[in-house]
Parts: structure tokens; C-alpha cells; sequence
């Protein structure tokens, strides 16, 4: 469960990555997009002038000059009273600070209105410089306000973020610097001389609080470019940016330029005004709003608490009722203790519950409720379970520390105080302890001890239930798997698979950690192992045991086998026999026997040297190892009859009727794939001499010699086989007929020089062999007795043209090449 939580909490946090990468694209895929517009329009005026460049009458423009930087005075001072009046909720330092840069902007652009060309003068004589001079000093601090507002911490408790004193600073600062504009002018870098237009000094500038803000740009792209307060901010750096270029390109101050600037400047203020309102206002009221909703879900929620526990006796009895109804119906042992403790701690508000049985002299605990995992076994003198053991009554401790002799190091570090147990009985015998322990002390009454008791009672007879309804599904189990294996075993199988249907059983049977199943193989040297199902163990642990089994019976490690004889094969046969061995774990065996005969052996390994075959099961198993043991001897037999009706007896070789059914098998795959097959007969030359020389034992030592030769000289895919006589037939898989004529010519010079000893006597014979092919285009209606046909008429014409040769069979179809 843990791991299935942790992989959806890795896959959530993946898909919010990917989420974010996805925002942020779409953010500056929109903010290029934006940027791309603005410059465009800024390009078009300036590539097609005729068309779209424009010098406004002076009077109209005054008048349009004075909307727009109306405009973005009221803009400026809106964003200051928006963060003004909303700081008091966020505190948010970096909103502050802009706030305080669009209020000095504020009274720069108003500077800047009043110092304008064509309005009355402002305390000196207007002048298009002076005005440029507000102009550039109101962009450097725009675009140099919106930069540092990058390195400022949202929350920052330094006194120097505090809005009165800022309010102080900036109006100070802006004013003060207005006044030596005003009256210094003309000590300061001319922006805009009249006749020449702008200078070099203020387009640099310019230029400046362009690069202000692309750097702004990338900074607050950083930061977190999908949030819609930045990507505003963001917008806002992009008009600005725009508005820049169009001031350094306008040749007039009353021209299109000059005007698309102000219209973008406007645009950045609105922006940054639409940011703040979500930072300052917004904001904050849908976090009020959420705490609305949470009080107002807790108040709910209390009133259900109340209307609860004014119930809550009622309740708890009729729970208590339904538990033990359900305890009584339940048969899982296992998970009705953990029902119990789980109830238990329901019922008592507890949250240390703990469930014991006996089990030999200890309390093994078996189920337990609580933030700390206990020792799994007690000794009862030495805990206090123990104690409501040996008194066989409920026991109330109203402070554990009281018992220092019996006190445990993990109650310590639990910190627990109190205690109540009461005993869990069965027909009058104590069987289990079931305990409450609590942080408090005297947290437990006596009436608690009396109503512990009751539930101890019912869970006493649910125990009882469950055991003997587990004792029966596993006496069902038995029956179960003896008739699986007796089912099996009617059922024909090979010795393999026999033994591996059985061992698979008993695996699971017994839960085992690892099983081993080896097939005994009895053989004129002694006897052979062969595993024919593993699970669970390593195969240096299989090959150990391996050469242990097949290393005689001397050093079988276990007794009754080593001495087995004909005077002891029945007596063992009669009893089970089953031992463990010691090595990296524990080991149990079960010999097959059959007859006195060991057919195989199947070993069950524990991890836990302690576990082993449960006891009671002598009899089951002895039932199985007797019936798989006969089962495997009948499948030896029937696999030993079945080769001697297929094999030759002297050659060893497939006998005619095998290889009739192997040559049609192949015959069906060429049909299938399109693959050619190829047959090579075969015969011994003057065999008849052979006999009539050194007599028929000689030839039958011959005959043996040359199967072997035939298995040994072609390949393990082809399928050799005696045809009659000192005839053999040779079937050739997937081989085309020029193959089949190599293979053919290299075997018979391998004859022709090979010395075949018959006692002290070296006879040297030579063979004739006949090679036919078969293939699609050879077009035969009946392939089988065709190419049999055909591969023995090119034997016979060997023969005819003086033996100890080849001959091949080519079809008019399918010319050899």
C-alpha cells in the first residue's frame, strides 16, 4: 500500500512539473507574440512613413499629450493606493516597494505634464528639455524600480520596508529631486536641444531603461513565469520596452511615435496596476474567503461532534453487541485478533491496545493496536500481561511505575502510565491476555476492567470458532491435495511431470521457502540425480545437493537409506522418512520408494532454521511419497516399453516404424515453411560376406558400430534410423539435395578408411548410399513414399555401378545445380 501511495505521489509530482513546463511555454509563447505585435506596428511606421507617419498640429497634440499623461498620473497613483491600503493584510514588501516607485513616478510624470512645451510655465520657463529631463528620469525609475523589485523578498521584517518610513524617503527624494531639475537645469546634461532634437546622452539612457527592462523580463521569467500577477508584470516590461524604442525614434515631439510611446507607456502602467490588484486585493480576499469556508465547515463540524457525543453511551454499547456478533461469525484467526484490538481501541478511545495468546511457557503477541511495534513474545513472569495470566482476573494498574519489577524498557520510552487487562478464556483455561495502556494515570476504572472482561469472554469463543473451523479446512486441505495427487498420478504423465505436479504441491502446502525436486536415475556406476523442479533455491545449494544424492549410499545424510537392502527396502517403505539438515537453512526430506527402490526424492528448505514440517503430518505424507513413487515407477515403465517399441535393440538407432513417423512430420513442416527435406538410404557392402566370413556376431558388432557412427558423424537435428537389414536411412532436415550429396560423400569416405575390430580381427567395409530430395516443385502427389522410392532407387543405382558411392535423385522439376 505504501509503495502504491508513494508511486502516485511521484506521478502527481511529475505531472505538476510537466503541467508548469506547459504554462510557462504558453506564457512566453504569448509575451513573444505581444512583443512581436508591438515592434511590428513600431516597424511598420518606420519602413512605409508615406503611409502611416504623421506630425500632429502642435495645439491637438498638447491636448493629446495632456489625456495620456493624465492617464498614467491616475494609473501611477492608483497602483500606490491599491498597495497602500492592501499592505496591512499581505505585508508584501516587493508590492510596497513598486507602489513607492510608481508614486515618485507619479509626481515625475506630473513634473514632466507641467514642464511640457505649451503649458503655462512651471515655476522656471518651460522648456522641451525640461521636460525631457522628467521624461527620462520617470523611465529609469519605472524600469529601474520594476528590476530591483526582483531581489526583494515578499516578507521581509526589516524596518526598512516599513510604508510610513518608505512614504517618507520617496516623496522626499522625488520632490527634492524635482526641485534641483527645476532649478538646475541648465547645469545639467542637455536631454533635447532645441533644433538638433534629442541628444545622444538622453537616447543612451533611453537605451538603459531598455535594458532594464529585458533584464526584468528574464528575472521575473524565472521566478514563476505562469503565475498571472508576473506574466502582468512581465506584459507591462514588454510595453515598456516597446514605448522605449518609439521614443528613440521619433524626429518630432508632436509625431506618431512620439504618440504610439505614450499610448504603450500607458498600457505598462495598466498592467502593473492589474498585477497589483491581484497581489494586494484579490488575493487577500480569496484567502479570507477560504478561512470563511473553513470556520464555517468547523462550526458544522462541531455541532456534529455534539450531536455525537450525546449519543456516544448508546452507540458504544450497540457496537460492542454488533462486535461480538461479528467475532462469532468469523473464521480467519488471524484477522479476527486484529478486529478485536482495532474494536478495542474504537471502543476505549485507546490507542495502546495489545492481544496475546499462549503459546508453550511464553505470551506470543499476535495482534496490537499502537504507535510502537512490541516484542512478539513475553515471558509472563517479566510483563504485565503476565500478571493478568497468573491472577486469571482483570487487572486495573493505575501506575505502572509501582511495578518496577516488572516495568519494560519500551513502556518507558512509550511513556505509558496505566494499564487494564483482562484474561481471554476458553472452557475455563486462560488462553490469552487482552490489555489497554494509556499515557495518563488512572486513566482506567474497574468498570472499564468489568466491561474489558465481557469483550474478553466473546473473543474467547470467536477463538474457539475460528480454531476449530481452521482445523477443519485443513484436514479439507489434505483431503484435498491427496486427491489432487491421486488424480494426477491416473492421469499418465512422464516421471517429470509427475514429480513436479507434486512438489509444486507440497510448496504450497507448506509455505516453504524453497523446494527442490530430483528424479533418481539408477544406473550400473550407482545412482543419478536429476532436478526437475526448483524454487527458492540457488543453484550452487541444488548442485550441492545433487552430488550429495548421487554420491552413493554411504553418505546419504539420513539414516534407514544408507543400509537399505532387500531385507529393509519394505520396513522403510512402511514408515515416513523425513530428516532435516543443517546447512545455510533447514531442510526437510521426503523419499519415494517404491518396491525398495528410491524413484526420487523431494526437499522442502526453511530460511528460519526452527520451521520445519509441521508435526501430524506423517501420515499425509507418507500417503503421497508411496502413491508418487508407484506413479513414477509405472511412468519409467511405460517410457522404457515405449522406446523399445520405437528404438532398434541392436543399433540403438530409430527403428522403420519411428522414422516413417518422424519422415512425415518433416515431410508436413516442408509443406508448411517451404523448406527443402532431404533422405539419404544407405547399405553396407557385401554385409552378406561379412557374415559368411567372421559369422553373425561379427556382423551384429558391425551393424552396432555403424548406428553409433551414423549418431556421431550427422547432425543432432537430422534422424537416423535402421530401415532393414544393413540398411539405414538418414533424414535431413531443412537440407537441399547438394548438402545432403556432401554430408553423403563425407560420410562415406569416413567409412571407407574407419577399422572396425571385431575381437582381435580389423575387418574394413565401404557403403553405397542413394540421396533423394523433396521440395515444393518437385510436385509429388504422395512425398512419403516418393522420396523413399526415389532415395532407394539411387541406392540401387550405386550399387549397380560398382558400391562404395554416391548417387542422387534429380527431379526434372527442380534440376540439381
Amino acid at each position: 500500500m505504501l509503495v502504491r501511495v508513494t508511486e502516485r505521489l511521484l506521478g502527481l509530482k511529475g505531472g505538476i512539473k510537466v503541467s508548469l513546463l506547459i504554462k510557462t511555454l504558453k506564457a512566453n509563447v504569448r509575451l513573444a507574440a505581444l512583443a512581436t505585435v508591438l515592434f511590428g506596428i513600431v516597424g511598420l511606421i518606420s519602413w512605409m512613413p508615406e503611409h502611416f507617419y504623421v506630425i500632429y498640429p502642435e495645439n491637438l497634440y498638447l491636448s493629446i499629450h495632456t489625456v495620456a499623461e493624465i492617464i498614467c498620473l491616475v494609473i501611477a497613483l492608483s497602483v500606490f493606493i491599491v498597495v497602500w491600503y492592501g499592505w496591512p493584510q499581505t505585508n508584501n514588501s516587493r508590492d510596497l516597494v513598486i507602489a513607492m516607485v510608481f508614486l515618485a513616478v507619479g509626481i515625475f510624470d506630473f513634473a514632466h505634464l507641467l514642464s511640457y512645451k505649451g503649458m503655462p510655465d512651471f515655476i522656471t520657463a518651460n522648456s522641451e528639455n525640461k521636460a525631457s529631463i522628467f521624461w527620462i528620469i520617470s523611465r529609469l525609475l519605472v524600469s529601474g524600480g520594476l528590476l530591483a523589485a526582483v531581489y526583494i523578498p515578499r516578507r521581509s521584517i526589516s524596518a526598512v520596508f516599513h510604508r510610513l518610513y518608505l512614504l517618507t524617503i520617496t516623496i522626499s527624494a522625488a520632490v527634492s529631486l524635482v526641485g534641483m531639475v527645476i532649478l538646475f537645469e541648465r547645469s545639467l546634461v542637455p536631454m533635447f536641444i532645441a533644433g538638433h532634437g534629442q541628444t545622444v546622452e538622453k537616447i543612451t539612457l533611453e537605451y538603459i531603461a531598455m535594458g532594464f527592462n529585458l533584464l526584468a523580463i528574464y528575472l521575473y521569467g524565472c521566478r514563476n513565469p505562469s503565475q498571472q500577477s508576473v506574466f502582468l508584470l512581465r506584459v507591462s516590461l514588454v510595453f515598456s520596452l516597446a514605448a522605449g524604442m518609439s521614443f528613440t525614434l521619433y524626429a518630432h515631439t508632436h509625431d506618431s511615435f512620439h504618440f504610439l510611446g505614450h499610448i504603450y507607456k500607458i498600457m505598462a502602467y495598466y498592467c502593473v496596476l492589474r498585477s497589483l490588484l491581484q497581489t494586494s486585493i484579490l488575493r487577500p480576499y480569496m484567502r479570507i474567503s477560504r478561512l470563511n469556508q473553513a470556520l464555517k465547515h468547523m462550526a458544522e463540524k462541531r455541532m456534529s461532534l455534539y450531536k455525537e457525543t450525546r449519543d456516544s453511551d448508546r452507540i458504544l454499547r450497540q457496537a460492542f453487541i454488533q462486535l461480538g456478533a461479528t467475532l462469532a461469525s468469523k473464521h480467519d484467526l488471524a484477522a479476527m485478533l486484529q478486529q478485536v484490538v482495532t474494536a478495542t481501541g474504537t471502543v476505549f478511545q485507546c490507542e495502546h491496545v495489545f492481544l496475546s495468546l499462549v503459546e508453550g511457557k511464553t505470551l506470543k503477541i499476535v495482534a496490537y493496536l499502537s504507535s510502537f511495534k512490541p516484542p512478539e513474545r513475553l515471558q509472563p513472569e517479566k510483563s504485565f500481561m503476565g500478571k493478568v495470566f497468573f491472577d486469571k482476573r482483570s487487572v486495573v494498574i493505575d501506575n505502572v511505575e509501582n511495578h518496577s519489577d516488572i516495568i519494560q524498557d519500551t513502556l518507558c520510552q512509550a511513556q505509558l502510565k496505566s494499564m487494564v487487562g483482562a484474561p481471554i478464556r476458553h472452557n475455563g483455561d486462560v488462553i490469552g491476555v487482552l490489555v489497554l495502556f494509556s499515557r495518563k494515570e488512572r486513566a482506567f476504572t474497574q468498570h472499564d476492567a468489568q466491561f474489558l472482561s465481557v469483550f474478553s469472554h466473546h473473543a474467547g469463543e470467536a477463538i474457539k470458532n475460528a480454531r476449530a473451523y481452521e482445523t477443519t479446512v485443513e484436514s479439507f486441505t489434505q483431503l484435498t491435495l491427496l486427491y489432487d495427487v491421486v488424480k494426477d498420478l491416473a492421469v499418465q504423465k512422464s516421471p517429470g511431470a509427475i514429480l513436479t505436479r507434486v512438489a509444486e504441491k507440497l510448496y504450497s502446502l507448506f509455505a516453504a521457502d524453497g523446494t527442490v525436486a530430483f528424479i533418481m536415475h539408477h544406473r550400473d556406476d550407482g545412482i543419478h540425480t536429476e532436478p526437475v523442479f526448483t524454487t527458492g533455491f540457488e543453484q550452487k545449494e541444488i548442485d550441492h545437493l545433487q552430488r550429495v544424492f548421487s554420491d552413493g549410499k554411504m553418505t546419504w545424510p539420513w539414516s534407514g537409506l544408507s543400509s537399505m537392502d532387500e531385507s529393509t527396502a519394505y520396513d522403510s517403505e512402511r514408515s515416513l522418512i523425513t530428516m532435516s539438515v543443517l546447512m545455510s537453512r533447514r531442510l526437510n526430506i521426503l523419499p519415494l520408494l517404491a518396491n525398495g527402490k528410491l524413484q526420487g526424492l523431494i526437499v522442502l528448505g526453511w530460511n528460519d532454521t526452527t520451521k520445519e514440517i509441521p508435526q501430524g503430518k506423517e501420515l499425509m505424507l507418507s500417503t503421497i511419497a508411496s502413491q508418487t513413487a508407484i506413479g513414477l515407477e509405472r511412468a519409467y515403465l511405460y517410457d522404457h516399453f515405449q522406446a523399445m517399441a520405437l528404438t532398434d535393440p541392436l543399433t540403438r538407432l530409430a527403428n522403420r516404424r519411428q522414422f516413417e513417423m518422424a519422415l512425415g512430420r518433416e515431410i508436413s513442416r516442408t509443406l508448411n515453411y517451404n523448406r527443402p527435406l532431404s533422405l539419404i538410404m544407405l547399405d553396407i557392402d557385401f554385409f552378406k560376406k561379412v557374415n559368411d566370413t567372421w559369422g553373425h556376431l561379427a556382423g551384429d558388432v558391425i551393424l552396432q558400430k555403424m548406428g553409433a557412427m551414423i549418431k556421431e558423424h550427422f547432425r543432432t537435428t537430422d534422424i537416423s534410423a535402421r530401415y532393414g537389414g544393413e540398411e539405414f536411412a538418414i533424414v535431413l532436415p531443412e537440407t537441399g539435395l547438394a548438402e545432403a550429396r556432401r554430408l553423403a560423400e563425407n560420410f562415406r569416405k569416413f567409412i571407407e578408411t574407419a577399422k572396425f575390430e571385431v575381437d582381435d580381427t580389423v575387418i574394413t567395409i565401404t557403403i553405397s548410399l542413394g540421396v533423394a530430395t523433396f521440395e515444393i516443385c518437385t510436385g509429388w502427389e504422395d512425398p512419403k513414399t516418393k522420396i523413399i522410392d526415389a532415395a532407394d532407387q539411387s541406392l540401387y543405382r550405386a550399387k549397380q555401378q560398382g558400391r562404395n558411392r554416391v548417387e542422387c535423385h534429380i527431379s526434372p522439376n527442380c534440376p540439381y545445380i
